[in-house]
């Protein structure tokens, strides 16, 4: 009596929103809260006292904040990959406009900084903002480049397996 072994592969995408936690644990969640948290620290040294420039600093700041939030929600739903269009060259157009924004606060508000200590505090979190936002583009370049799936999109793989397998079998769930 022959043995026979049989080998199957699942692989499961859930196409509706699932709650992803994992993500908050990978260095792009890490870099998004870390910018939500630097966004909101900046826009509200900008409004502590007015200062030349900081209608540009609360908007740059507050725009930001919220658009990175919405991002971590996509993500952390899952739905980023279920919305069309090309959402890696978007993310990453997204983290070089908001780079090269919180640089000019930043200048802006260090050259400014003899008037205000909230000014200085100003700068001091927008050149933060501007090196998370920096590091983020790279990662979302080297992703985009790379031709990646989302960070987001995540598949379960399990395989199950009777006895070493002769012959192989794989099914896809969508």
């Amino acid at each position: 009596m022959a043995d026979t072994y049989e080998r199957t592969t699942v692989t499961q995408t859930s196409s509706g929103p699932s709650l992803h936690l994992e993500y908050l644990k990978s260095p792009a969640g890490i870099l998004k809260i870390i910018e939500i948290v630097l966004s909101l620290i900046t826009f509200i040294c900008s409004i502590v006292h007015p200062w030349y420039g900081h209608g540009w600093a609360e908007f740059v700041s507050i725009t930001a904040f919220i658009t990175t939030l919405i991002y971590l929600i996509f993500h952390l739903l899952n739905l980023i990959r279920n919305f069309p269009g090309p959402w890696l060259l978007i993310e990453f157009i997204y983290y070089v406009v908001f780079a090269v924004f919180f640089l000019i606060v930043a200048i802006i508000a260090a050259a400014k900084v003899f008037s205000l200590a909230s000014v200085g505090a100003t700068a001091f979190f927008a050149f933060a903002a501007t090196a998370v936002y920096t590091v983020d583009t790279v990662f979302q370049f080297r992703v985009w480049r790379a031709g990646e799936a989302s960070l987001a999109s995540r598949s379960a793989t399990t395989t199950a397996a009777s006895s070493p397998s002769t012959i192989e079998h794989s099914r896809a769930t969508y």
